[in-house]
């Protein structure tokens, strides 16, 4: 049998560094504008910007689900059994039944 210990502090500092490039994303996302004068190629300047600026924002929107996803699997790492049977009780509940 393995056995996996987390350390919630180590894995909470080691997730700052993404948390910090995201956020630095989302402030340099801040402002750009999606709009450019290119005079004739005006059009598909703002569409490359504006695909560029699209991909770059599903870019930090993945980095922050991940860190999310983390921060909660490290705190599911330190439920009591208590804990963990409540939880899964809410599965069983009425609203699930149907």
């Amino acid at each position: 049998m393995s056995l996996i210990r987390v350390d919630r502090y180590e894995m909470t500092e080691w997730l700052k560094r993404p948390e910090r490039a995201e956020a630095d994303l989302n402030t340099a996302l801040a402002g750009f504008s999606s709009s450019a004068d290119g005079g004739v190629a005006s059009d598909k300047i703002a569409l490359i910007v504006r695909i560029a600026l699209e991909s770059a924002q599903l870019a930090s929107n993945a980095v922050s689900g991940i860190c999310e996803i983390s921060h909660r699997a490290i705190d599911d790492q330190h439920l009591t059994d208590d804990e963990i049977k409540e939880s899964l009780d809410n599965f069983t509940n009425k609203v699930f039944s149907k």
